[in-house]
């Protein structure tokens, strides 16, 4: 894989979203007691924007949005800069679901949000860089060994992917499915 430009999306399995001021509550205590082993910045609300993200948490490294996106209310991720990186390196890839992961587990475990959870059987994945992965058959096609066996590990299940939309204009998106 080309890219360290990743973004991840886990979607909700209970419904209805909890009020977004609980997760602006949970992520800056989550900064005050610097809860994540990377630096996390500010949290910022966005109630108002349909179909995009409700919530911001904005880090260094990632940033963490509670979003509905695509109608789905889910967790999405967004890989930044990590100094560890190496282009091409699976490791970033890896370590993107492990944050992710780790991330939806700890908003489980939050007694404000009401038992809010995040499904592992299904999960967006997009390379947010048109120029070292572009939209195409045959980014799919040179990653797709790489995806499947990282998406695996992570999930713990087999992971089946099928490539978005081919539009040039959009980013790589794969839909991980276990």
């Amino acid at each position: 894989m080309n890219s360290n430009k990743i973004a991840l999306k886990l979607y909700a399995k209970s419904s209805p979203l909890p009020d977004t001021i609980r997760f602006v509550e949970v992520f800056h205590d989550w900064i005050k007691q610097g809860v994540l082993s990377e630096l996390m910045i500010d949290v910022i609300e966005y109630g108002h924007v349909e179909r995009g993200p409700v919530v911001l948490f904005v880090g260094h490294e990632s940033d963490y949005a509670i979003d509905m996106s695509e109608g789905r209310a889910g967790l999405s991720y967004l890989r930044k800069r990590v100094k560890s990186d190496i282009p091409g390196d699976s490791l970033a890839l890896t370590d993107s679901f492990a944050r992710v992961l780790a991330v939806a587990d700890k908003l489980a475990a939050d007694p404000r949000l009401g038992g809010f959870q995040l499904g592992r059987d299904e999960v967006l994945l997009r390379l947010v860089d048109r120029l070292n992965a572009p939209n195409t058959d045959a980014t799919f096609d040179a990653a797709r060994s790489e995806l499947e066996l990282v998406a695996s590990a992570a999930l713990g299940k087999s992971a089946k992917l099928t490539r978005e939309a081919d539009d040039l204009r959009e980013a790589f998106a794969v839909r991980i499915r276990t």
